[in-house]
C-alpha cells in the first residue's frame, strides 16, 4: 500500500531528527531513522497492524498508531493508502493528540 506523509508528519520528522542530533548525536538520529523506515515499512503492508486511537465522526476516518520507542506513527489507513498524520511523543497529553486529529492543533 502506497504512504505518504502530511506536512505535519514531515514537521515532526524534521524536529525530532533536529533533536536527537543537538542531544544525542548523529548516530541516534541515524538509528532512529532506521526503527522508522522499518515501521513505515511495516505499515505499508500490513496497515491495521496499528493500535486504534480514534474515529472522527464526522469524516469516519479511523486514525490509528504503531509505536516506535517514545514515539508512535500516527496513521490514517485508507482505501488505497496510509497517510502519516503524526509522530507523537507519548510523553505528550494524549487530549492534545485527539485535538490534532480533530484538525484543532
Amino acid at each position: 500500500m502506497r504512504i505518504e506523509w502530511s506536512e505535519g508528519a514531515y514537521a515532526d520528522y524534521d524536529e525530532i531528527l533536529a533533536y536527537l542530533v543537538s542531544e544525542f548525536g548523529q548516530q541516534t538520529a541515524s538509528e532512529f531513522q532506521l526503527r522508522l523506515d522499518y515501521n513505515v515499512g511495516v505499515l505499508s503492508e500490513f496497515p491495521l497492524i496499528g493500535q486504534s486511537e480514534f474515529t472522527n465522526r464526522k469524516t469516519h476516518i479511523e486514525y490509528r498508531s504503531l509505536s516506535c520507542r517514545q514515539y508512535k506513527i500516527v496513521y490514517a489507513p485508507l482505501d488505497d493508502r496510509v497517510i502519516i498524520v503524526s509522530l507523537w511523543n507519548n510523553r505528550r497529553n494524549p487530549a492534545a493528540l485527539r485535538r490534532l486529529l480533530l484538525g484543532l492543533r
